[in-house]
């Protein structure tokens, strides 16, 4: 399974909306070659002119490959983080999950409304998801899946997922499947933690520490839950509060073949 925060529920019920209707995903003989197509799905309903509860997500299913099992293991894994994108029931089959969805968002979004009352300018509600492939090859699948919602409140919330499957067993690699010593990758990552902050922003962040980035409960810097395989190297990822404060923002973190050098092993990958 994806390794993600839990969003909420969803409820059925009518609606008036504007929809993009999920496409079947096309029958595809055992052993063809692994292919990933992008469905869209997109749903709005307003309460007036552009203060609307908007579902736009975008998200990879997965056909053919070698291993029927493995590919179906794989799908299950990325439906099991749409259902959470779309702040959905997972008790409702897709696409009627998506009706779920909107309707659910919609009645936060009237609830919003008249909370704030006749004055107040209220702001439209929005879940989104973008999916894209970010590494492929015939034993391996790297995704990288981005979600925004905002349902009120101070801001809205963000994230990214990335996932490097094995196509042979539908299993996402562990840390350890990559990484020879994840002790000797923690200072590596830290500094890099540090550097992609300073280069986000050169004059605010020119003399912060590691310790000043952090959560006050963290000592050092956790070993990251998130990352991916790419061509350049090891793509780690920490979303916002994960280990730092929402201001901090997501911190990417891309550590080369050549940065990594003894702790990974390139070959093993091509």
């Amino acid at each position: 399974m994806f390794k993600t925060n839990a969003l909420l529920a969803a409820a059925l019920g009518a609606a008036t909306f504007f929809a993009c209707q999920q496409p079947s995903t096309p029958a595809t003989p055992a052993g063809s070659p692994l292919t990933v197509t992008m469905v869209e799905v997109k749903k709005e309903k307003c309460i007036r002119d552009s203060v609307c509860a908007i579902l736009n997500l975008s998200y990879p299913v997965v056909t053919g490959g070698a291993n029927a099992a493995a590919t179906k293991s794989i799908n299950d894994s990325i439906q099991a983080f749409v259902y959470l994108a779309a702040e959905a029931d997972p008790a409702w089959p897709m696409p009627q999950v998506f009706d779920s969805a909107i309707v659910k968002m919609f009645t936060l979004l009237q609830e919003d409304a008249a909370m704030r009352g006749a004055d107040a300018i209220p702001m439209s509600f929005s879940n989104e998801l973008t999916s894209k492939v970010v590494w492929q090859t015939d034993k391996y699948l790297s995704l990288e899946m981005n979600t925004w919602s905002f349902s009120g409140g101070a801001h809205g919330m963000y994230g990214t997922l990335l996932e490097t499957f094995d196509l042979n067993t539908g299993k996402p690699l562990l840390l350890t499947d990559i990484i020879k010593d994840t002790t000797a990758l923690r200072p590596l990552l830290e500094k890099g933690f540090v550097d992609a902050k300073k280069k986000e922003s050169p004059e605010d962040m020119a003399n912060m520490t590691l310790a000043d980035l952090l959560l006050p409960e963290f000592k050092v810097l956790p070993l990251p839950a998130i990352y991916c395989i790419v061509p350049e190297g090891v793509r780690f990822m920490y979303n916002p509060y994960e280990v730092a404060a929402y201001a901090v923002g997501q911190t990417d973190i891309l550590l080369t073949w050549s940065q990594l050098g003894a702790l990974a092993d390139k070959s093993k990958w091509q």
